[in-house]
């Protein structure tokens, strides 16, 4: 019993303790056969453009962790691409913002802040701050003291997000070290966003998976 409760507080240490950095990576610009494709993806992202994004995706596309979620039609039924309310256009497009990883030649995935997310961490529990000089605010305003300058760590995330009376928005978080405070909801990115996968099948680049939790 008391070896168990041993191994709990030094668990319960651990998620308290320091958090790692997350610094950006693109790796795009490896292969000019996959840097033509993000172009003609960024395209058809631009325009909404269901047919344009058929076209750059896999006939066996997944969007699900289930067997049966494989195909354009099930892509269709997941993602509703010409639903004004989907989140498929958006979701393209911070993929196309925050750059892909190339695991293999063949395969690259976005983002990296889902795929390179430390595993021992829960993706529920963090932020990532996706941008260098994010300052950390000691309330949720402009005007608010700046408590600490935040360059791509890996926060916890404290609780809902605040509106200002600017109408910007600030996520509650706290540091590897224990500080406190409010980020622009602009500089943080949850490793909870969908990620992508992105194949070299046939002589040519396509959208093989996209899901989300």
């Amino acid at each position: 019993m008391r070896a168990a409760i041993l191994l709990l507080l030094a668990t319960l240490a651990s998620a308290q303790g320091p958090l790692p950095k997350l610094y950006p990576v693109d790796e795009t610009a490896r292969d000019p056969s996959f840097q033509a494709f993000t172009s003609r993806l960024r395209s058809a992202v631009e325009k909404r453009d269901t047919k344009a994004l058929r076209r750059l995706t896999d006939d066996e596309v997944v969007s699900g962790p289930e067997k049966e979620d494989k195909g354009w039609k099930k892509f269709v039924e997941r993602w509703r691409p010409d639903d004004p309310d989907t989140e498929l256009w958006a979701s393209l497009a911070e993929m196309l913002h925050l750059g892909f990883t190339r695991e293999q030649p063949e395969l690259y995935l976005s983002p990296y802040v889902v795929w390179r997310f430390p595993a021992h961490l829960s993706r529920r529990a963090h932020l990532v701050v996706a941008k260098e000089k994010a300052p950390l605010r000691e309330s949720p305003s402009l005007d608010a003291r700046v408590l600490a300058v935040l360059s791509f760590d890996i926060v916890r995330s404290a609780g809902e997000v605040v509106r200002s009376e600017r109408l910007a928005s600030y996520a509650p978080v706290e540091t590897g070290d224990g500080m406190r405070g409010f980020v622009n909801v602009n500089d943080v990115v949850s490793p909870m966003i969908a990620r992508g996968q992105f194949y070299f099948k046939q002589k040519r680049w396509v959208l093989a998976a996209l899901e989300s939790d």
